[in-house]
């Protein structure tokens, strides 16, 4: 086991030191990578993008303070579950969104607690780049049993070949090499790997898209005043997943 992994604080402790440190609305926009408003915008309009509608139900792994629920919640008829490791986050989350029809509910194992077959989409922001890769095959394969099918799992992830992810591989070397305390794991996915995890999953690729690349539609629907209408990227690399019709799996 790699000695390395004693030098991790615990997420829940991180968030915790945030709040004693700063004011409740700056931590828990730290606490999920900062950049609160841009990146809910650019994660909603990249979900109307890809079909997100009237009714549409949303599972949300690893909302942490309601980054993307905040600008879901501008939309009447959705359903939507947001789950986290960090209770902190969560009740923040449930304050600042305040829908009722909204839920939000703690994990502590690789799990989601929905039926099968019943989400239109299971999304993973910035949480693929915190786990193992085995824990992040796992929730794959609990995004499949919870979808329906034509559902779609979407999830951001780090990637070597992007230029922009490199410093934090630098701050991953800085780490390992100064054996410093690190807030939490940073891990790179391979967009080849995740070709071959999609196929042993059952799963069809839709789509990979690098996180230097402008992609993601802001239209007058997601736009804000501050992140106006446009085309842009991500920062992370994005990878959506589909869970075939029983007619394609008929044909092979």
């Amino acid at each position: 086991m790699s000695s390395q992994l004693r030098y991790l604080q615990g997420y829940e402790g991180m968030v915790a030191a945030l709040l004693r440190a700063l004011p409740e609305e700056e931590a828990m926009a730290r606490a999920v990578g900062g950049d609160y408003e841009r990146i809910g915008v650019l994660e909603h309009a990249l979900l109307r993008g890809l079909g997100l509608g009237p009714g549409a139900r949303v599972v949300d792994v690893g909302c942490g303070s309601g980054r993307l629920a905040l600008q879901l919640a501008r939309h009447g008829e959705l359903r939507y579950l947001g789950l986290d490791v960090v209770p902190a986050l969560l009740d923040y989350a449930r304050r600042r969104v305040g829908r009722e029809d909204f839920r939000f509910e703690a994990v502590d194992r690789i799990a989601i607690p929905a039926p099968d077959s019943g989400a239109d989409f299971v999304v993973f922001f910035s949480v693929f780049t915190h786990l193992l890769h085995e824990e992040s095959y796992l929730y794959l394969q609990e995004a499949m049993r919870v979808l329906r099918p034509g559902g779609k799992a979407v999830f951001s992830f780090l990637d070597y070949d992007v230029e922009g992810a490199w410093g934090v591989f630098e701050a991953n070397l800085a780490w390992v090499r100064d054996r410093t305390i690190a807030g939490h794991l940073n891990v790179f996915l391979n967009p080849r790997d995740l070709r071959l995890w999609a196929r042993r999953l059952g799963f069809r690729v839709q789509a990979i898209h690098r996180g230097d690349q402008p992609f993601i539609a802001v239209d007058a629907a997601t736009a804000t005043a501050a992140v106006p209408p446009g085309t842009y990227a991500l920062g992370q690399s994005v990878c959506v997943l589909r869970k075939p019709w029983p007619r394609e799996l008929a044909g092979g």
